[in-house]
């Protein structure tokens, strides 16, 4: 009765070496092949509650980067559009100071009244400019066109630029306005550069442009200095995305290591650890085999 009762024992024992020999063999081997020592929270309810506020962290910052990479979006595609718009309006004021040579005839001042309305074509695509389907100076609108020709019987021009400010939060506590409101530069429905534009065009062309015109050098350099401060700030604008990009990649990299501090495992560790430790549960799988008695007759032998 001692006998049968110290091989059961034997063998009960045996077992649940064999059988924590091999969770410990499939533990390493699942480390290994997830890279994370970090399977539940039992495992270690300490370092998984750090590493969760490490991985909220992480997702907080990814989500600074997106806000970051889009405020440069709809920073880059106004700046490109002022950059053209002040190009073009540099070539209507040259050609506003050659239509003031009284020697040119009337082809020569259509020629130039025909290229100003050209260009006054192409500022208004600038003014249209678009990212994400959205007009990029048209304020909060989803209006994908910020600036049209009114339509007929009404002349002049209109705008969807409702003057509100785009906003990105870009790192903890500090949101920033990403957009230049399009009225600032292009103007309203009752001043814009697109009617003064056509006014100049109509004035070349009539052989009545001069000094004294309602729209002169003037208007077209005050134009030119709106688009000009306007991408001035925006250069502002994207100096504090640069420094706020490098601070956002330095977290990110902090992050990234504490979480591999906390979870991480060492491969060439976990795996000589898992050798080890398969190589120790053959041997006693095989020894277990020799020593416990698996049938009544090999117990009486």
């Amino acid at each position: 009765m001692l006998g049968r009762i110290t091989q059961r024992s034997i063998a009960m024992n045996s077992l649940t070496n064999l059988q924590a020999n091999q969770n410990r063999t499939a533990k390493l081997q699942e480390q290994i092949t997830s890279g994370s020592s970090l399977q539940k929270g039992s495992d270690d309810s300490v370092r998984a509650a750090a590493a969760l506020r490490l991985n909220d962290q992480i997702a907080l910052n990814a989500d600074y980067g997106s806000n970051l990479d889009d405020a440069r979006n709809v920073m880059d595609s106004q700046e490109q559009a002022l950059n053209s718009t002040v190009d073009r309006l540099q070539r209507v004021r040259d050609l506003a100071v050659g239509a003031v040579n009284g020697t040119l005839d009337a082809n020569a001042r259509g020629g130039i009244a025909a290229e100003i309305l050209a260009i006054k074509d192409t500022i208004l695509g600038n003014s249209n400019t678009n990212y994400a389907g959205r007009a990029v100076f048209g304020g909060t609108t989803d209006n994908p066109v910020a600036y049209a020709s009114a339509t007929a019987p009404a002349t002049g021009y209109v705008t969807n630029d409702d003057g509100g400010t785009v906003t990105r939060t870009i790192s903890a506590g500090v949101t920033m306005a990403v957009n230049t409101s399009g009225k600032t530069v292009y103007g309203d429905a009752t001043s814009n550069v697109f009617d003064e534009l056509d006014k100049l065009a109509a004035d070349i062309k009539a052989g009545t442009y001069g000094a004294t015109s309602t729209v002169n050098l003037t208007t077209i350099d005050s134009r030119i200095s709106l688009a000009t401060n306007a991408m001035a700030t925006i250069g502002a604008k994207q100096n504090q995305v640069d420094h706020a990009e490098d601070v956002n990649t330095s977290q990110l990299q902090y992050f990234t290591a504490q979480l591999n501090d906390v979870q991480g495992v060492d491969p060439a560790k976990a795996y000589l650890e898992f050798t080890q430790q398969n190589v120790a549960y053959q041997a006693a799988l095989q020894v277990t085999a020799k020593t416990v008695q698996t049938s009544l007759m090999d117990f009486l032998r």
